[in-house]
């Protein structure tokens, strides 16, 4: 048993009335057992810190002060095509979301631009307009994406260089356009 705070974790217990959606599976889930602090009482509704164990995917989720670790809104989804650093970096910038990091995910996806740019064969020493100049030029992305590109360069330079975090929404937004992108410059093609 390891002390943290005043709780003691104990030994797996039954768990009874608590259910989540599972950040690694997706799944809307009702645990029967977990790892739970001294003084848990669903009944009297003092639950604590605590690990639940998803018996779908059977992988853990830690909740604290009623925060999820890894958050239920796991926002990746499947892209097919993807090369493999592409997708490592993507699945990098969803799994910082997943945890609250919004300004890493926010720094990463940015990085992800560039990276997509390079992979489509722009040179490595460009600028970040650089890399932007070079998809829409190069058709590889539309006209229509370049406001995009320069709302994910801003937002990653804002979460670089000042002292302002990343918002929740404003990540996401982000990470939604990223799975657009990545359809459209990966998955789509790979159809044909």
């Amino acid at each position: 048993m390891q002390y943290l705070g005043d709780n003691m974790w104990q030994d797996v217990v039954a768990i009874e009335g608590e259910s989540f959606n599972c950040g690694y599976c997706n799944s809307l889930t009702a645990p029967s057992y977990g790892y739970v602090t001294s003084g848990y009482d669903r009944n009297e509704l003092i639950v604590g810190a605590r690990i639940l164990i998803c018996p779908n995917c059977k992988k853990p989720t830690f909740f604290d002060d009623n925060i999820q670790y890894p958050s239920a809104n796991n926002i990746m989804g499947s892209i097919k095509f993807l090369p493999d650093d592409v997708q490592e970096l993507y699945k990098e910038v969803c799994d910082s979301f997943s945890v609250h990091a919004y300004t890493g995910a926010s720094i990463l996806a940015r990085k992800m631009i560039m990276n997509i740019a390079i992979e489509k064969e722009a040179a490595e020493d460009l600028n970040f307009a650089g890399y932007v100049e070079y998809l829409v030029e190069n058709g590889v992305v539309p006209n229509s994406a370049e406001k995009w590109l320069n709302a994910v360069r801003k937002n990653g330079n804002e979460a670089a260089h000042k002292t302002r975090k990343s918002s929740k929404e404003e990540t996401e937004k982000i990470i939604n356009f990223l799975v657009i992108l990545l359809r459209s410059v990966y998955e789509f093609e790979g159809e044909i």
